[in-house]
């Protein structure tokens, strides 16, 4: 087994799927394709029992698979029933077991696969059960089960080698499944305080009206809006058309079923735009959740779409203090480099700007950001200015000092662009300046600052 072979599951991105049950399948996938299994299950411990998760079956149709998934998804094998069922004897004594041929073998009764078998007119050969143990706590999560080693078209068995292998990455499987987890538990906390928290707002509330009914409710609704928070209002905003799409397919679906309308292929197309449009609610919350992580691959991204992913990010900020953005943007062009920092720069250089705003531009006024992304002899060139009233000189020579105050004698705003300039000049390989500059839009002069990013193509 070669490097080549292997790296999919070596694949560091597998540490970013959050949404356990994707991970799951993804390294289903993988591992069977790795030993060439035909099938394969993955159980995770839940209590005292092995909880029944993912399935898959190349052999099988779309609807059997359907089918089997449905009436198995509550299925759950007792961890005291050792000598009964071979998943639970892997678990339990964490060893990898190789089964040749489940009809011949004595050990376990096998019941389960048998009745699959006969139920769906498959034939159940060899497998293999693979503990998931944690390497750094020794803590087993759960049993990958691969079923039918095939090769050539034709079926053997499950040989030493492809033991040795799935020992080699089920450490790694283990890790990943093990940040999932803490992701999932990470989410219902948060998830719980915000239950907890608005559970005593309405307590609050409720005191509250019974003194002045009317004023109370007024005040105390905003409070309950504020506590929310910016980026629950973000995400908020970025679930309102997914949620819409899965609603409208998953109608569809039903109603195609009720009265037996619409081809397989089009019900088939429909759950499958359901189950993208689900990643891409969960990829919202990694956006959201993973937003300053630096631990990430570089890669050949569009300027225009990193720019646009951060002014998501910033819209409710920027429209709840009646800020313009005005764009001019070449799509395009792309840059190589780290995709998720370079977002992070911009949404700092933003909220750079828009405290500026607010300190000198009074509310009534318009306030104005406009960004500027072009082309000019092979070198991307990005423009970030407003109409604050540009930058006092004592500050602008060490602007991007990491220490350096704004006129409220905060630093957020030095550590801001200081690490704004680390990520430009250090990890993208660029530059990054500021200075004043006098102009006009609409007819009408305005002064601000603007910072200009240049980077290679």
């Amino acid at each position: 087994m070669d490097t080549e072979d292997l790296k999919h599951i070596y694949d560091v991105s597998l540490f970013n799927i959050s949404d356990l049950d994707v991970l799951l399948h993804e390294i289903l996938k993988y591992t069977r394709e790795l030993l060439k299994a035909e099938a394969g299950t993955i159980y995770i411990k839940q209590q005292e029992f092995l909880k029944f998760h993912v399935f898959q079956n190349d052999a099988l149709s779309y609807e059997n698979i359907y089918k089997f998934y449905h009436s198995s998804n509550e299925y759950k094998l007792p961890l005291d029933k050792k000598d009964k069922y071979l998943a639970v004897d892997s678990f339990l004594t964490k060893k990898i077991i190789m089964i040749d041929d489940i009809y011949s073998a004595s050990e376990y009764d096998f019941l389960g696969a048998k009745e699959f078998d006969k139920k769906f007119n498959y034939k159940t050969h060899s497998t293999i059960s693979v503990p998931l143990v944690h390497p750094i706590t020794k803590k087993v999560l759960g049993v990958v089960q691969l079923l039918n080693k095939k090769e050539n078209d034709k079926y053997s068995v499950f040989t030493k080698k492809d033991k040795d292998v799935i020992s080699m990455i089920s450490s790694f499987i283990s890790l990943s499944i093990s940040k999932a987890q803490d992701d999932v538990l990470k989410l219902q906390e948060l998830n719980n305080q915000l239950i907890k928290a608005n559970e005593d707002l309405e307590i609050k509330i409720e005191d509250k009206i019974k003194e002045d009914q009317n004023k109370s409710a007024i005040i105390f609704h905003q409070s309950k809006m504020a506590s929310m928070g910016e980026m629950i209002g973000n995400i908020a905003h970025q679930w309102r058309q997914p949620l819409s799409t899965i609603s409208t397919l998953a109608s569809g679906v039903c109603i195609n079923l009720e009265i037996q309308s619409g081809s397989k292929e089009n019900n088939i197309s429909q759950l499958r735009q359901i189950v993208k449009t689900t990643q891409e609610l969960s990829k919202t919350i990694d956006d959201f959740r993973d937003f300053y992580n630096v631990n990430t691959m570089d890669e050949n991204f569009n300027v225009s779409q990193a720019i646009k992913k951060s002014l998501e990010i910033a819209e409710t900020d920027m429209s709840i203090n009646d800020i313009n953005i005005i764009l001019n943007l070449d799509n395009s062009l792309y840059t190589y480099g780290l995709k998720n920092e370079f977002t992070q720069c911009i949404l700092n250089l933003l909220t750079n700007a828009k405290n500026a705003l607010l300190l000198n531009i009074p509310m009534g006024e318009t306030r104005y950001i406009f960004i500027d992304l072009e082309e000019k002899n092979k070198i991307i060139s990005l423009k970030i200015k407003d109409n604050a009233k540009g930058i006092d000189s004592s500050l602008k020579e060490n602007i991007f000092e990491q220490r350096s105050k704004n006129k409220d004698n905060h630093e957020d705003t030095g550590i801001r662009l200081f690490l704004t300039k680390l990520i430009i000049e250090k990890h993208m390989k660029g530059t990054i300046s500021v200075e004043n500059s006098d102009y006009s839009y609409k007819d009408k002069n305005y002064t601000g600052a603007v910072f200009t990013i240049n980077l290679a193509e």
